[in-house]
């Protein structure tokens, strides 16, 4: 657990974050469901479905960003040097589109609302020690995305998402 938090942190291509944001999820997911309370499988599946679906549109926008910056680009990569270089090229409603992605994947983390409804199971069910780690370290994840990622990336589509994130967020 704790070598995929710092990997997370620690990553500088996407395909590394992803991997280490989404092998967090593992032992959180065993930690609620193994020794949680009277309803930890129903907790514990509901954060990693909800966790899982947020990730799976934060690695499409991803994916969706590397295809659109590295057309005819040889050296074309997922390092978060090369998304700073070559995203501003991006043409508006793409970049709103994948920022949309990363929004739901890092929403989803935060957790901000709607996306939040997996958190009151998953602390109320989780031990003592995994609601401390949850609520110390895999929640602050998602907004580490967002100012690591998703809003250095993407100004602009932050600029036009940053109404409806400070909405969501009151």
């Amino acid at each position: 657990s704790q070598t995929g938090m710092a990997g997370t942190f620690i990553a500088r291509d996407l395909i590394l974050f992803f991997v280490f944001f989404e092998l967090v999820l593992l032992p959180m997911y065993f930690m609620i469901g193994v020794w949680g309370g009277e309803n930890r499988q129903y907790a514990s599946l509901k954060f990693f479905l909800y966790t899982m679906f947020g990730s799976a549109l934060m690695l499409v926008a991803f994916i969706a960003m590397f295809i659109v910056t590295s057309k005819h680009q040889p050296d074309a990569n997922f390092s978060f040097q090369w998304f700073q270089a070559h995203a501003p090229l991006i043409a508006r409603n793409t970049s709103i589109w994948i920022f949309g992605g990363m929004f739901v994947g890092f929403a989803v983390k935060v957790p901000m609302f709607p996306f939040h409804t997996w958190l009151p199971d998953a602390h109320t069910q989780a031990p003592t020690q995994g609601s401390v780690i949850l609520a110390a370290i895999l929640l602050k994840l998602g907004t580490y995305g967002f100012v690591r990622i998703a809003i250095p990336i993407l100004p602009q589509a932050a600029k036009t998402f940053a109404p409806w994130i400070g909405l969501l967020s009151v």
